[in-house]
């Protein structure tokens, strides 16, 4: 049943649509961490495979950018596909980069871009959400705007 559901997951990223089911109780947890102090600021149980998204408006050119992201099995954060309506600054774009789709509305580009953890500044413009397993988690009700953040997956500790 997994492998089935994992599939379903797989192919309805392709299609464009976020995944919003894990495929099993988590053995690691995705975390939110603020980097000054290590503060903890939001988690969840993931497994490797779980997708996650973030939506957010790109700071100077105000245009909707849709990133999709999946955990890997060694808890990195890899960066599937990044979709936006219209090109901005620091959006990616050149052709060595991924396979790149502009037939539909969004230019959508392909990549397989793994952090060990994913560093993040929450935009006071951007609003930033971050979705996870159906749940939506705008940063700024977590963190302050400027404030510089980690996104991991680390291995649960089994605590008996």
């Amino acid at each position: 049943m997994c492998r089935i559901l994992c599939l379903l997951l797989t192919l309805l990223s392709l299609a464009g649509q976020p995944p919003t089911a894990s495929c099993a109780e988590g053995s690691m947890t995705f975390q939110i961490v603020r980097t000054v102090g290590e503060e903890l600021l939001w988690e969840s149980p993931v497994e490797p495979g779980d997708y996650f998204t973030i939506d957010y408006h790109h700071s100077s050119d105000h245009t909707p950018v849709h990133d999709l992201f999946r955990i890997g099995s060694d808890g990195q954060i890899v960066l599937i596909e990044e979709s936006y309506r219209w090109y901005g600054a620091g959006l990616e774009s050149h052709p060595d980069v991924g396979k790149t789709d502009f037939s539909g509305e969004w230019t959508r580009v392909r990549l397989h871009r793994p952090f060990p953890q994913f560093l993040l500044r929450v935009g006071k413009v951007a609003n930033h959400v971050l979705t996870l397993h159906g749940q939506d988690v705008p940063l700024l009700s977590i963190a302050k705007g400027g404030d510089s953040i980690w996104i991991r997956a680390t291995k649960s500790v089994n605590k008996r």
